[in-house]
């Protein structure tokens, strides 16, 4: 294609060079042989030779929409229709009609190249209108100027000279249009914008002259057709002409409103200011409709404006559904109004929809989304509004209705709940149910599930709902307890969950916790408490601690100690763990260091490690200098890691963890039994014990279980691994485990999580007792 394009571009500068050598002879054959021409039989040779070049550029280049040129060739014959209706005095009615359908033209190549946006097409209408009505009045009043003038020009001079007038607007609103569109990327729209430069010199001349001596056809002036002409002439042999009104997406460039400006300025000043300075009868009527016409328009572009601002921000462009801000809108709006009813507000999430963004498209995404709005709209209760409040996350504020509870709203001024959670209302029922069919989408069919958290809010407002700054925070707040109640669904695993204020308590509690955390492990006060480990021997005189696991506790100055099940959950979540881990890690091992030289040089420390921790590049670098650090070997540590981290990064948690036991670190599986159990694992990494979670061992009493229990110690024993039972809390479920096998336990029966055990831990028979 590439040399195909590099053939015919010398051809057509070829035959370009032949038209003008044509052009040449045939204008110096006419000087030789014919009278000497006037003015305007030059200009009527120029318009010839025009319509006949245009004409075989487009047969030459074969454009995608010949249509469009040939509009464009018919502006151009009525302009020169009107010209020479002025030069043979044919009359006004013609002069007119000519010029109106030559602009008419100009208006249907606009329409056929490009659009707008749909958002923008109202506002730029109401500018063209303010350019149309400008351009008529300026006519009507240089006729009435003209009319009344000493120099007595005639009709169809008047008439020529109003339709000079409209041009200026219209000639000029076109090139405009063509910059503001992105169309000079073309060099045949650039040419064609030579051609409305030279119109519009040849408008603005003939004006002058009108106002000054008098504009008689073939005046110098007029030579500016030459050059409007020979561009026009140049835009339809150059290549590029061929994509000239190929479809195109809607341009996102707006029309200059300075050209809708600057024409209700000359309506509503400087023609007023003309006819008073003119000894013409003031065309009142005219002026009085047509300024009245352009308050009118002002007024509606206002309005216009404002709506389209208001909604591209309030209106999510794909569902046509409210955004999360007109949603958050909304809220304070119930919150200012003493008149509020109570009112149901439900989030919906819907799980797993990047999987339709992955395996079908975006499109195919865009189309469900819209589905699923639509679908959340007709299942919605009378009265209630469906907003989208992020990418695949909606609300839908509904009236209160026969919600569960309304008695007791949630969330401000409501009774304390003990209760977890309060029974779904009918409306995320509904919410649900719509969800359940498939939507069909490109490519075939997809099933979403979504979740719906609920929170119900007060029928009154807040004490002070003058205050803009509170009343955008409780709406904020109010979202904000519904997502919590979501959030909740979510780890709970249930279709809906509606929040009451026991539920919120518990969860805003957490995020204050939450922001406190990163401050508490910088202050010190996350620290381990330690619960033994105890070795079984034949008879329980035998058993000996042997060591001690160290359990994260955080050391809240106002809330006391709280346990790894609150902390490990939050550092999770705020991406800290790694940092709780290293911090009762280098405690722990100093702490180690101190058991030791109080002749118990034998005993470990156990310390959990998170798949995060595990998953550190400098893991092995870490643990090592936390053994340096403490002065203690690395015999005296026993990671404990749960079977699920192996799953993140199987080979490469394998290779670190096999490092740190060159080095004597020992390698325990917690929990073993609850999580990802494979035998596969045990004979793959470098494991030294299980620690069976407490979850069996608590029914170690169940023959069943017995049995299975019994399996587990076989399966260690042959593995050549020592099988620990976690969670004994009586002396009897010590005894059982000794008789199944196990070689050590854990748990309350044989001592509890202490700030700093002694070296030996006292006998067991006390501890236990």
């Amino acid at each position: 294609m590439a040399r195909e394009g590099s053939r015919r571009a010398p051809a057509a500068a070829a035959a370009g060079a032949v038209l003008a050598a044509a052009a040449v002879v045939a204008g110096a054959t006419a000087v030789a042989l014919l009278p000497a021409p006037t003015a305007v039989d030059v200009l009527a040779a120029v318009q010839l030779a025009g319509v006949v070049g245009v004409l075989a550029g487009v047969v030459r280049n074969q454009p995608a929409r010949p249509v469009v040129w040939l509009v464009l060739l018919g502006a151009a014959v009525l302009y020169g229709a009107a010209w020479w209706a002025v030069v043979l005095d044919a009359g006004a009615v013609v002069v007119a009609l000519a010029c109106t359908g030559a602009f008419l033209a100009l208006g249907r190549v606009v329409a056929l190249v490009g659009r707008q946006r749909e958002q923008d097409a109202a506002v730029d209408a109401v500018d063209v209108s303010l350019l149309a009505i400008a351009a008529a009045s300026s006519s009507l009043t240089l006729v009435s100027v003209l009319h009344s003038d000493s120099r007595g020009a005639g009709a169809t001079a008047e008439a020529w000279l109003a339709a000079q007038a409209a041009g200026v607007v219209v000639v000029a609103a076109a090139a405009a249009w063509a910059v503001v569109t992105g169309r000079l990327r073309s060099p045949a729209v650039r040419l064609l914008l030579v051609v409305a430069a030279g119109l519009l010199v040849w408008h603005v001349s003939t004006i002058a002259a009108a106002l000054g001596d008098g504009y008689a056809p073939g005046s110098p002036a007029d030579a500016a057709l030459v050059v409007a002409w020979s561009g026009f002439v140049a835009a339809a042999w150059h290549p590029s002409m061929r994509a000239l009104g190929r479809p195109v997406a809607p341009s996102g460039r707006r029309f200059p409103a300075t050209l809708a400006v600057l024409g209700a300025g000359v309506t509503l000043v400087v023609l007023p200011g003309l006819s008073r300075w003119s000894a013409a009868r003031e065309p009142t009527p005219v002026l009085v409709a047509a300024s009245a016409a352009t308050v009118a328009l002002l007024a509606l572009r206002q309005w216009l404006s404002a709506r389209g601002v208001r909604r591209s921000a309030g209106v999510d462009p794909l569902t046509g559904l409210g955004t999360r801000r007109s949603l958050l809108q909304a809220l304070a709006g119930r919150l200012a109004d003493p008149s509020s009813p109570p009112a149901l507000l439900c989030v919906v999430d819907l799980e797993a929809f990047a999987d339709v963004n992955a395996t079908r498209g975006h499109a195919a995404g865009d189309e469900a989304l819209a589905a699923v709005a639509e679908r959340l709209e007709r299942a919605a209760p009378s009265g209630s509004r469906a907003y989208r409040t992020s990418g695949d996350g909606f609300a839908v504020l509904a009236p209160a209705g026969d919600a569960p509870g309304t008695s007791a709203p949630s969330g401000a001024g409501g009774g304390e709940d003990a209760a977890p959670s309060a029974a779904p209302s009918t409306t995320a029922q509904d919410l649900l149910d719509a969800l359940t069919q498939p939507f069909e989408v490109p490519g075939g069919q997809v099933r979403l599930r979504g979740r719906v958290g609920e929170v119900l809010l007060p029928g009154r407002p807040l004490e002070d709902p003058d205050d803009a700054a509170a009343v955008a925070m409780a709406a904020t707040a109010q979202l904000g307890d519904a997502e919590l109640a979501l959030a909740e669904a979510v780890r709970r695993r249930v279709p809906s969950l509606r929040a009451t204020p026991h539920l919120l308590a518990v969860r805003h509690d957490e995020r204050l916790l939450a922001a406190r955390l990163p401050a508490a492990l910088e202050g010190g006060e996350v620290v381990p408490h330690y619960q033994p480990i105890v070795r079984l021997g034949a008879a329980r005189d035998d058993d000996r601690v042997s060591g001690h696991e160290a359990l994260a506790r955080w050391q809240h100055p106002e809330r006391g100690t709280l346990g790894a099940d609150r902390l490990v959950p939050l550092a999770e979540r705020l991406g800290v763990v790694r940092d709780v881990d290293e911090a009762v890690l280098r405690l722990a091992l100093v702490e180690c260091a101190r058991w030791r030289s109080d002749a118990a040089p034998d005993l470990t420390v156990s310390v959990n490690a998170s798949a995060s921790t595990l998953l550190r590049p400098d893991l092995t670098t870490a643990v090592l200098d936390a053994l340096a650090g403490a002065r203690v070997p690395g015999t005296a540590l026993v990671l404990e890691i749960t079977e699920g981290s192996w799953l993140s990064d199987r080979e490469r948690i394998a290779e670190r963890l096999a490092v740190l036991r060159e080095h004597g670190v020992r390698v325990a599986v917690d929990d073993f039994g609850t999580g990802y159990a494979s035998l596969d694992y045990l004979v793959s990494f470098p494991v030294d014990s299980l620690k069976v979670d407490r979850s069996l061992v608590r029914r170690i009493e169940e023959p069943a279980c017995a049995r299975l229990l019994g399996g587990v110690v076989d399966i260690a024993r042959d593995l050549g691994v020592l099988a620990l039972a976690e969670g004994v809390d009586t002396p009897a479920q010590v005894e059982l485990a000794r008789g199944l096998g196990f070689g050590a336990v854990q748990g309350h029966a044989v001592g509890v999580a202490v700030p700093s055990p002694q070296a030996v831990d006292p006998p067991l028979a006390e501890t236990a007792s």
